[in-house]
């Protein structure tokens, strides 16, 4: 009796070799990262040393668990490039030592948003959610805003 075998293939590994579907997939995955980054608004400013520096300011009293505070950074992620070249847009995290620090010297609470003018006199505080509409009239009324002329 004959016995006959079928060749079969064996998978050869090479100890350290990458595969080419693996390198592509990375480089993908890696592409799709950088394109989510550059969308992502950029982040508020937590250099908070200079508010009172010459430009008027505007910040966000910022707790990650209060729902204020989340709708008002979206509020003004949504405008702020509008107001930019006028108004400089930063945020007091109470989880960071320098951001609890500035709330507690300024009195302020989680989801609120303090204007300052260029020279740090308080100019105003907007408390709680606000839609866009306040948070734009908010801006051009306190810092006497004609957004139409170049800055």
């Amino acid at each position: 009796m004959s016995t006959h075998t079928t060749p079969t293939l064996i998978n050869q590994h090479q100890s350290g070799a990458v595969s080419k579907n693996f390198v592509i997939g990375l480089f993908i995955i890696s592409g799709f990262a950088v394109l989510a980054w550059k969308l992502l608004p950029s982040a508020f400013s937590t250099d908070l040393d200079r508010v009172g520096q010459g430009k008027p300011a505007i910040v966000l009293i910022y707790d990650m668990e209060n729902g204020s505070s989340l709708d008002l950074m979206k509020g003004y992620n949504a405008i702020r490039h509008d107001y930019e070249h006028w108004v400089d847009f930063f945020v007091a995290d109470v989880e960071s030592p320098k951001g609890d620090a500035f709330i507690r010297a300024h009195k302020a609470v989680p989801g609120s948003a303090i204007y300052y003018s260029g020279d740090g006199e308080k100019l105003m505080v907007l408390y709680g959610s606000q839609d866009e509409g306040v948070l734009v009239n908010s801006i051009k009324n306190t810092f006497e805003l004609n957004v139409n002329q170049a800055p």
